[in-house]
C-alpha cells in the first residue's frame, strides 16, 4: 500500500511539475556534475553553485572522511548537537548523520537521471545571498519521465518544507501534501529512530512566522511609494531614487558588527553587497533598548533617510522606534 500511495503522489507531483511550468521560468537543461550535499547542486554550463528552494537537509561532513566523521557523531550524537547549538536561543545548523544520509540518498535517486530542468521561482529573485542560483529541478529520468527533486526530497523525509524566506509561489500546496506524506509515514527526519535535528517543530514554526511576515509585507506595503523589500532585486535598485530621503526598508538583518563605532546592523543583499543600519556612538543605548537577538532571526523594518557610504546604501537609527518587527 505504501508503494501504491508513493507512486500515486510522484505521478501528481510530475503532472502538477509539468502543468505549472511556465516558459519564462525555465533556465534550461543540464548536466548534474557535483551533488556537494542533498540540497546544493553544480551543473555543467552554469558558472556557480545553485541552491534548491523550498528545501533544506541537514548538514554533512564533505570530506573523503566524511563517513567516518559521520559515524564518530553518531555515537553521542544528542550531546555533540547540544554543544553545537550552545546558547542560542534558535534552531542552528550542524553536520548530522541524517545530514550523511540525506546526500547519498540523493546521490542516488539521481543515478536514473539523463538530465535536469532547471526553474526559477516565479520572482525576480534568482541568486542568494551566496551568489548561488535559487532553483528547482525537475529531473528528467532515462525513460522520460519528470520529477520534481525538490518537492521529493520532503516527501521522502529527508527536508521539511524550507519556507524560512517565503513560502513557495508555485508549489505550496505539493510541498505541504509532501511534508505531511513524511510526517504520517515517519520518514527521514521524522523517523524517531534517526540521529537528526531535535527541533524541526521549532524550526518550522520559526520559518512559517517569517514566511507570514513576509506575505504580510507584500499584502501591505508591495508597491506602497517609500516602501522598500531588500530581498527584491527590483526594489533595491529604487534605492537610488531614495538618496537624501526618508524611506522604511524591509529586511533580515545578517550579522550584528559591535568591535567598534558605529555599530553595524548589517542586512546582506547578495554575495559583497549589503545594507547597513548604523547606530553611532551617541546612540548606542539602542542596542540595550531593541531585541536583536530576536530580530536578528526574523524579518525587520527600519525607517529613516537613505545616505551612501563607502558605497553602501544605509540608514543611521538615532532612536529605537526607527526599527522594529511586527
Amino acid at each position: 500500500m505504501k508503494l501504491l500511495l508513493a507512486k500515486l503522489f510522484t505521478l501528481t507531483m510530475f503532472v502538477s511539475a509539468c502543468a505549472q511550468t511556465d516558459p519564462s521560468l525555465v533556465i534550461g537543461e543540464f548536466n548534474i556534475t557535483k551533488i556537494t550535499d542533498a540540497d546544493t547542486f553544480r551543473f555543467d554550463k552554469l558558472d556557480r553553485p545553485a541552491r534548491l528552494l523550498s528545501i533544506d537537509t541537514e548538514e554533512t561532513f564533505k570530506t573523503p572522511d566524511a563517513k567516518e566523521k559521520t559515524d564518530e557523531i553518531a555515537l553521542n550524537w544528542e550531546e555533540f548537537y547540544k554543544l553545537q547549538k550552545g546558547d542560542s536561543k534558535f534552531p542552528v545548523k550542524t553536520d548530522s548523520p541524517l545530514g550523511y544520509e540525506a546526500w547519498k540518498w540523493a546521490e542516488e535517486f539521481m543515478k536514473d537521471v539523463s538530465k535536469v530542468r532547471l526553474e526559477r521561482e516565479a520572482d525576480d529573485r534568482s541568486v542568494d545571498i551566496f551568489d548561488r542560483y535559487l532553483v528547482y529541478v525537475i529531473a528528467i529520468k532515462s525513460d522520460g519521465s519528470e520529477v520534481n527533486y525538490n518537492i521529493e526530497c520532503v516527501r521522502n523525509g529527508y527536508s521539511p518544507y524550507f519556507n524560512k524566506y517565503g513560502n513557495s509561489k508555485r508549489f505550496h500546496e505539493q510541498f505541504v501534501e509532501a511534508q505531511e506524506y513524511a510526517r504520517e509515514n515517519k520518514l527521514g527526519i521524522w523517523d524517531p529512530s534517526k540521529k537528526k535535528y531535535p527541533d524541526y517543530d521549532e524550526r518550522i514554526a520559526w520559518w512559517s512566522l517569517r514566511a507570514y511576515q513576509l506575505e504580510k509585507y507584500e499584502k501591505t506595503f508591495a508597491g506602497t511609494q517609500g516602501y522598500i523589500n531588500l530581498s527584491s532585486p527590483t526594489d533595491f535598485e529604487k534605492l537610488a531614487n531614495y538618496v537624501g530621503k526618508e524611506v522604511t526598508v524591509f529586511g533580515g538583518i545578517g550579522k550584528v558588527m559591535t568591535d567598534k563605532f558605529p555599530y553595524l546592523l548589517r542586512i546582506p543583499i547578495t554575495k559583497g553587497v549589503d545594507f547597513d543600519l548604523v547606530i553611532k556612538e551617541k546612540d548606542k543605548q539602542i542596542l540595550n533598548e531593541i531585541d536583536i537577538d530576536t530580530m536578528k532571526e526574523y524579518y525587520i523594518y527600519a525607517k529613516g533617510v537613505i545616505e551612501m557610504y563607502d558605497g553602501r546604501y544605509q540608514i543611521v537609527l538615532q532612536d529605537k522606534d526607527q526599527i522594529w518587527t511586527e
